[in-house]
């Protein structure tokens, strides 16, 4: 891929976009396929009577393609136009969803409820490689940061609004497939969006499959390789900053006796406020200290929310005020992420090297995801809360020693994705 400032002359620059929320847009289907599951399926398989845990390994499927996706990011990087991979992944989505809304939630069910969500999940991948690649070429370095800011706003409204705004469709909807064919029309208009960016170029052409894997490899290595890179992966690999629990807050709604309408809201538009505005806050922090620090001390945050929750009254106020926090933290730490790897990656195979840390985030992410939903299992909300923030904690010291043993080489300045020497 060619960034801004390495592009060469005999190429036309990127066009800017009109304005960045444009990449929120297309990114907010990716978002949608994380939430639809956690707060509709969740909600109504609570009241179908399934277990939490049962719930927590549908919606933990939802992560499993995202844990691994820097394995084929390069497919994004180097073969078809983005474009064209938005096009065919937002629709395997749209299908995919009202598929999930067609059947029923019955433990007989779950085996394919799992695969429906793995699958939407696995072309959520591609929109996010799509996103990210026309992100870095319709961009400048003046206007990339708010861009990115924007993009993330896109994912986190679609994990609390889209999911919000599926379950309210199925409950007041006469028909369960009339909600998912509405959701689906709502993510495939999202890619009407890609009208307004110019497609990128395609890095090395005329290069052989194995050419373009050695590229990848020698992005991916020059992170690795780095002090910096380093840091970053071992912050996004520990158990912080996932916020996993919030992908339960469907099926703990009961708990706090809050009705659907509430939980739909909380979860949704509210929660989409609260995302956002975490995200706006994170970013000004990330811009005010060290981009590690500044992730790290969110994810701080994060525990302490854990820990807030817990201890909240049983009421629906109480409910809609721990878990907007919960929300607005969660909002914290992804737009801390965000800043942290951009500071780190570099430029070239830009979708390779995000998804590098975000994989490795959404992996121990899923982690936690099934581990609170054993834990409740065994010793109910409290017992679950309290967990994630005695791992929280421990995390974060165990960050603390390691940090200043972490050597590394500085990266040289690389060459740009296609037209190596």
């Amino acid at each position: 891929m060619i960034e801004e400032g390495l592009a060469r002359p005999d190429l036309p620059p990127p066009r800017p976009a009109r304005h960045p929320w444009v990449f929120a847009v297309l990114y907010f289907p990716m978002g949608v396929m994380i939430g639809y599951p956690s707060v509709a399926l969740g909600y109504l398989g609570n009241r179908a009577g399934l277990p939490v845990s049962v719930t927590a390994a549908i919606v933990g499927m939802s992560f499993f393609p995202h844990s691994f996706k820097f394995l084929w990011a390069p497919l994004g990087d180097y073969t078809l136009t983005r474009k064209r991979w938005y096009v065919m992944a937002a629709t395997m989505m749209a299908a995919g969803i009202l598929a999930l809304s067609v059947t029923p939630l019955t433990v007989r069910s779950v085996p394919i409820l799992s695969g429906l969500v793995l699958l939407c999940n696995l072309a959520g991948t591609f929109v996010a490689f799509a996103t990210e690649g026309l992100l870095a070429h319709n961009t400048t370095s003046a206007t990339r940061g708010r861009a990115g800011g924007w993009f993330q706003s896109g994912n986190q409204l679609g994990q609390t609004a889209g999911g919000g705004l599926g379950l309210l469709l199925m409950k007041h909807l006469p028909q369960t497939w009339m909600a998912g064919a509405t959701l689906g029309a709502v993510v495939l208009a999202c890619s009407t969006c890609l009208l307004l960016l110019e497609e990128p170029p395609r890095p090395m052409p005329g290069g052989s499959v194995g050419e373009r894997a050695r590229d990848a490899a020698r992005e991916l290595l020059s992170v690795i390789r780095s002090r910096g890179g380093r840091i970053g992966l071992l912050l996004a690999t520990l158990p912080i900053g996932t916020g996993a629990a919030q992908f339960l807050f469907g099926s703990l709604g009961p708990e706090w006796h809050a009705r659907a309408d509430t939980v739909s809201f909380v979860l949704g538009a509210g929660g989409g406020v609260a995302i956002v505005a975490g995200c706006l806050v994170g970013g000004a922090l990330a811009g005010r200290m060290a981009a590690a620090r500044a992730y790290a001390l969110s994810c701080a945050i994060g525990a302490v929310a854990a820990l807030l929750t817990a201890i909240s009254p049983r009421t629906a106020a109480g409910f809609a005020a721990a878990t907007l926090f919960y929300t607005f933290v969660l909002g914290l730490c992804t737009a801390t992420l965000t800043g942290m790897v951009l500071d780190i990656i570099g430029e070239g195979a830009a979708a390779t090297k995000i998804n590098l840390f975000f994989a490795m985030n959404t992996l121990f992410g899923l982690a936690m995801l099934r581990l609170d939903g054993a834990v409740h299992d065994r010793w109910a909300t409290n017992g679950m809360l309290i967990t994630e923030f005695a791992i929280g904690a421990f995390s974060l010291a165990v960050f603390l020693v390691l940090a200043s043993r972490i050597r590394g080489v500085e990266r040289a300045p690389l060459q740009p994705v296609g037209y190596h020497s």
